[in-house]
């Protein structure tokens, strides 16, 4: 019976041996992917970082000014090209009638 016990325990020490084998695998591959990902952080901390710079540099008024100034062709608004709503039928004419409209009369 002491030979049979020797070998049970033997077994068992060797599927300790592979366990613990297979866990030290298991936790070096956790590390490596924990440090990939920690690395992806770090990215887009970084990518997020020039991207708010750019998006306060975009939005500052000046820049918009010169933007649409140059890129667009647009001017500041002329006192004369703001209407009031009450207005709009003499300064432009009266809406035309569409032939949905047109019937209705």
């Amino acid at each position: 019976m002491s030979r049979r016990a020797f070998l049970i325990g033997l077994a068992v020490i060797g599927l300790l041996i592979f366990s613990l084998y297979r866990a030290k695998y298991g936790a070096r591959e956790s590390a490596e992917e924990i440090a990939a990902v920690e690395a992806e952080i770090a990215d887009a901390i970084e990518e997020r970082k020039v991207l708010l710079g750019e998006l306060s540099h975009l939005s500052r008024q000046e820049w918009i000014e010169e933007f649409a100034r140059n890129e667009l062709g647009m001017v500041p608004a002329r006192a004369e090209q703001f209407v009031r709503a009450d207005d709009l039928d003499r300064v432009i004419g009266p809406a035309e009638k569409t032939d949905g409209e047109a019937g209705d009369e």
